[in-house]
Parts: structure tokens; sequence; C-alpha cells
């Protein structure tokens, strides 16, 4: 691009950017920002070139666009459903929105006539289930992530001894559940992280037993689905291939 077309297309004279190039003048915000749309400057680039400069950052965040960048949760939870592995969407509180058919297989339930109020699709709710707790065979690790979402919520942690409605409701459910797991569960609230460090993709590790198989190994990715909603997608991604096979022997015993 010449200097005049880059001055033509920036709304600039020729001699401005000329004198920009050659350094006998440095530009205002302004004019850098409408450079740097013209020549479609990588965001990453973008930024460093205006920090650079000494000017602020772009604010602008292309995960706003509503609604094209993100997803509503019927958006979500249909996405989902076309995947071959486990997945599922949560809410900032960790309530299953909706689950794929490998996730259900996986687990065992039918979501459309199980866990049908908000507390029972908790996932701290379900960890103190022992139809799901003896099957995940790293459960300390697991629930330990769990209570990290809930003592670093950015609206102020929640307290195990002071414990917000929603969340009171949650670990009233979880201490009626298996009483080996509530036990676990007081040790483990000290364990959990006490500040929300995940960026916005972050995985965990879950390793499942599957009676009559035997052990299933995932790499549990988790990405936003809606910042406005606080949605995230759950994709539980087979990390070896014994447990692809044994996802889809499930999935088979589950068709009709």
């Amino acid at each position: 691009m010449t200097q005049r077309e880059l001055a033509s297309q920036a709304g600039l004279s020729t001699d401005t950017v000329r004198s920009y190039e050659t350094g006998r003048k440095h530009p205002r915000r302004e004019h850098l920002v409408a450079i740097l749309d013209v020549l479609k400057v990588a965001r990453d680039a973008r930024n460093a070139i205006l920090t650079s400069a000494g000017f602020a950052p772009d604010g602008h965040m292309l995960t706003y666009d509503y609604p094209r960048g993100m997803f509503l949760p019927a958006e979500a939870v249909a996405h989902i459903a076309k995947l071959p592995w486990p997945a599922f969407v949560l809410d900032e509180y960790l309530k299953v929105l909706g689950a794929n058919d490998a996730a259900q297989a996986l687990w065992g339930v039918d979501l459309d006539t199980e866990f049908s109020d908000d507390i029972e699709r908790n996932l701290l709710s379900v960890a103190s289930t022992p139809r799901f707790a003896d099957r995940c065979l790293n459960w300390d690790e697991a629930v330990t992530d769990l209570l990290a979402v809930f003592k670093g919520k950015d609206r102020g942690a929640d307290d195990i001894e002071n414990p917000t409605p929603y969340f009171k409701a949650v670990i009233e459910r979880f201490l009626a559940g298996e009483p080996r797991y509530v036990a676990k569960l007081m040790r483990l609230w000290d364990r959990a992280a006490p500040t929300w460090e995940r960026k916005m993709r972050w995985s965990y590790r879950v390793v499942w037993d599957e009676p009559g198989i035997g052990e299933l190994h995932f790499e549990c990715m988790v990405m936003v689905a809606h910042h406005g909603d606080a949605t995230h997608f759950n994709d539980w991604i087979p990390t070896d291939a014994p447990t692809w096979l044994a996802l889809d022997e499930l999935q088979r015993r589950r068709s009709p």
C-alpha cells in the first residue's frame, strides 16, 4: 500500500502519513487507530503498537458482539448435541443447563425424566451421590476444582460457614448425601484455591470407572459460552483409544 493510498483510506493527508513514517511527527491516538484500522492489524499486534506509543490498548471486545459471538442457553445445548464426546453446559453456579447424549450415556441418566430441580442439577450436589461419586476415581481432585468456583466468584466468594442462599441450598443437599463424601468435602474446602485463577479456556481431569468396562480417562475442557449469562461449555475429551471405544459401546447400549 502506498502512502497516498493509506492516507486516503485513513482520512489523513499524504504529508501527515509521510511525517509519521519518517519520525518527524508522532500520531495522535485517533490517527494511529485510523491507520491500524486500514491496515487490518491483528488485535495482539495492534495493542502492542498502541501501548508502545503511550496509548491505552483497544478496549473493543469482539466477544461482546451480541448476538453473533455468544451462545444463548438453547443455542449452546443445541451445539453440543452433535458432538461425539460427553459435553454439557453449566451456568456460573455449576447447574447443568443441558447435556448431550454421550454425557448422559456415560452418567447413566436421562435428564428428561431425572434431576429436574435446580439444586439436583448442581454438580456439587451430584458429587455426593454414590451413583456418580463412586465412579469418579479422582473424586478429591474434581471436587476441589468445583469448590474453587464457589470460593472465587466475581461478585464475592461463597463461604461454607456463612453461605449465600443458593450455595446454602447446594450444601444442604450435599450434606444429605453419602456421609463419607460429606466428611471429605469439609476437608477439601480448605484445600480449594481461595481465588479464581482460570483463563477463558482451562481444563480439569476426570478418571471414570465404568462397570464392566474399566477406567475411562478424560481431559475436560472448559470454555465460555456466553459472557453475559456466565455460561460455559464442558467438553470431556477422551485421552486414549479405549475410552473412545467405551463411549461408542455405551451409546450403542443406550440406543433403542
